[in-house]
């Protein structure tokens, strides 16, 4: 749909019936924005499977929400494209000996594109979302900008967003905390949004562990995988596994070693169904490669400052990284100071400052 058809006003928004999503449109609303709630039904939580055409709990709280706050609702539902893309990638991915993050693969591909689509359908200019980051232009690219909430920060895995999206995505939730985003709840008059539990991890597990998940959806998975041999870096074998999608990159527990080693998993062999292990300072990392990447710009690679991330909010390498172009789908990242247990598949994510400029995937 051309701009011009858009209405600068009209704002599509996507909405979980959690915290901060609610807060985000109160806020939109407050400002004047036509707010029109869209709900994503991309999957049902496991306590609700067996009524599979009944709208989740989620998905209600939301109607009631939008009811409340007298603006229009629609739901999308995208169970069978979730399954076929997102659970079908993540499911692909361990077997082929990788550890995958879904939400990478599924902000582009599903929630941003759905949300975008249905904002030309009803000729809206942006999208908004509840996530804390911020979405600055400079000289004419956008850039997502961590947050103020340091332990609210997403913008790791977000960054595969390309302009398109980015250019027509509000967020308003970045300038606040989520102590603060609770308090704006209340103080709106919607005192139970702001007690919700908060969902945390792969929504799709809802809490289950990932190696249940395998064995539910993969079906014979244990008979055709199976028990596999454990050997160190020269090829001496140490024990035995229970199947190689059961491990990633440092992991211990789980080994079946004829003696304690101190050793723990530095590659899986899916080939093989081998897995080989190493003393813990052999997992660190000073150069590896990142596949499939995306920046916002590539003259950002040219600065001194970059810092790379592995690892969401948890243990990241130190000073600076370079980053250099290899070929139109890789990159080859050079540390100051070594990353540890990086897995394939995992994303990677770069920023200047507060400022995300790009990633990719871990090989």
């Amino acid at each position: 749909m051309a701009t011009s058809c858009r209405d600068t006003n009209k704002v599509v928004l996507g909405m979980s019936g959690g915290t901060d999503s609610s807060v985000t449109a109160m806020l939109l609303k407050d400002k004047g924005f036509d707010v029109v709630g869209v709900s994503l039904w991309f999957w049902n939580p496991p306590k609700e499977q067996n009524v599979a055409d009944q709208l989740p709990d989620f998905i209600i709280d939301a109607q009631n929400l939008a009811e409340k706050l007298s603006i229009e609702h629609h739901v999308i539902d995208a169970r069978k494209e979730f399954k076929d893309v997102v659970i079908g990638q993540f499911l692909q991915e361990y077997l082929n000996g990788r550890t995958p993050s879904p939400c990478i693969h599924c902000n582009p591909q599903l929630k941003w594109r759905l949300l975008l689509d249905k904002a030309d359908q009803l000729g809206a200019n942006y999208i908004a979302t509840g996530h804390y980051i911020q979405i600055l232009e400079e000289e004419g690219t956008f850039y997502i900008h961590k947050g103020d909430d340091p332990a609210k920060d997403q913008s790791y895995f977000l960054w595969n967003l390309n302009q398109d999206i980015l250019s027509r995505t509000l967020t308003p939730l970045g300038a606040y905390t989520k102590s603060r985003v609770r308090e704006m709840a209340a103080q709106f008059g919607h005192k139970q949004v702001a007690t919700k539990r908060e969902s945390m991890g792969i929504c799709f597990l809802d809490g289950m562990d990932y190696r249940d998940f395998l064995k539910n959806e993969i079906s014979d998975l244990d008979t055709k995988v199976g028990k596999g041999r454990i050997v160190d870096a020269e090829g001496k074998e140490l024990g035995w596994h229970e199947g190689y999608p059961y491990y990633t990159i440092g992991q211990k527990r789980g080994l079946e070693l004829k003696e304690k080693t101190g050793l723990m998993v530095s590659r899986i062999d899916a080939d093989n169904n081998t897995l080989v292990l190493e003393k813990r300072e052999q997992l660190n990392k000073k150069a590896f490669k990142v596949s499939d990447y995306y920046l916002n710009n590539v003259a950002d690679i040219t600065q001194t400052e970059i810092t790379t991330v592995v690892r969401g909010l948890g243990l990241n390498p130190e000073g600076y990284s370079k980053l250099t172009i290899l070929n139109e789908s890789e990159l080859l990242v050079e540390l100051e100071q070594p990353a540890w247990a990086i897995a394939p598949g995992q994303p990677v994510a770069f920023y200047i400052g507060n400022k995300l400029i790009g990633g990719g995937f871990a090989e």
